[in-house]
């Protein structure tokens, strides 16, 4: 069975099925170990002064990526031979391609590239495999999305020492909604009891999992260790368990919205 591409490979290769304003991208191709270059040329700025050492400062940026044996499928969406006839047809038209590069950690680097050299691997079975360097058109992005960040604020003054609840709902997350509680005593500060709120969330395996805790003063913020789509449900609430003086915080700020990786 032919290697379906997948975000687990390190190098896509898309085609636009659809317009140019409204493309429809079809991964038809994939390679692991593929190789990004980013370069910036030279311009010689040597001067009187400069004595018999060249000057230079950077000038232009350019990028490419090499990539060995990229499999061509027809199981990414289009068949083999199209995706073979569509290869043939960029490089002879020379027009732009898409491409995609996923690093190990997830992340992702794109943008359009020219094909400039294109060599067919003897096929096998039902694969085709070419060796393909492209020349980057343009600047490329990064499409790694957003990591929801959620805050809120501790209020209020211990009047009597007790347990703080701390109450997390989070999509994902075990034991959700999950009260926990935060021992306070008398006179604590909402920056004290925030501090405290902190070092106990951080100490919850099932918050912890999802989550990196963070803040300063009277902040307590909640952000997801993984770029997601946004998580309408994540709360942090506070109130007074068996402590007093606490103002009660039912709901608090989604400061950064969650976007998925393209």
């Amino acid at each position: 069975m032919p290697l379906i591409p997948s975000d687990g490979v390190d190098f896509l290769l898309k085609v636009n099925t659809g317009t140019a304003e409204n493309p429809v991208w079809v991964t038809i191709g994939g390679q692991r170990g593929a190789t990004l270059s980013m370069t910036a040329a030279m311009i010689d700025a040597s001067h009187k002064m400069s004595g018999a050492w060249t000057t230079s400062v950077p000038g232009l940026l350019s990028w490419s990526i090499d990539a060995d044996a990229v499999m061509l499928t027809d199981l990414a969406g289009l068949t083999v031979e199209a995706g073979r006839q569509w290869l043939l047809s960029s490089f002879y038209n020379r027009t732009l391609v898409h491409v995609r590069y996923v690093r190990k950690d997830g992340s992702k680097f794109q943008g359009y590239a020219a094909i400039t050299d294109l060599s067919e691997e003897a096929p096998h079975d039902d694969v085709a495999t070419y060796k393909i360097k492209l020349d980057g058109s343009g600047a490329p992005e990064e499409v790694n999305g957003t990591k929801q960040v959620e805050t809120v604020m501790v209020a209020g003054t211990v009047t009597t020492a007790g347990n703080a609840t701390v109450t997390v709902t989070a999509a994902g997350m075990t034991g959700s909604p999950k009260a926990i509680s935060v021992a306070v005593s008398l006179n604590d500060s909402a920056a004290v009891v925030a501090q405290k709120v902190r070092e106990t969330l951080a100490l919850d395996s099932a918050v912890i999992a999802l989550f990196d805790v963070s803040g300063v003063g009277i902040a307590v913020v909640l952000t997801r260790k993984v770029a997601a789509a946004n998580d309408a449900t994540l709360n942090i609430a506070i109130a007074n368990g068996t402590c007093a003086g606490l103002t009660a915080v039912p709901t608090s700020t989604d400061t950064t919205p969650g976007v998925a990786p393209i």
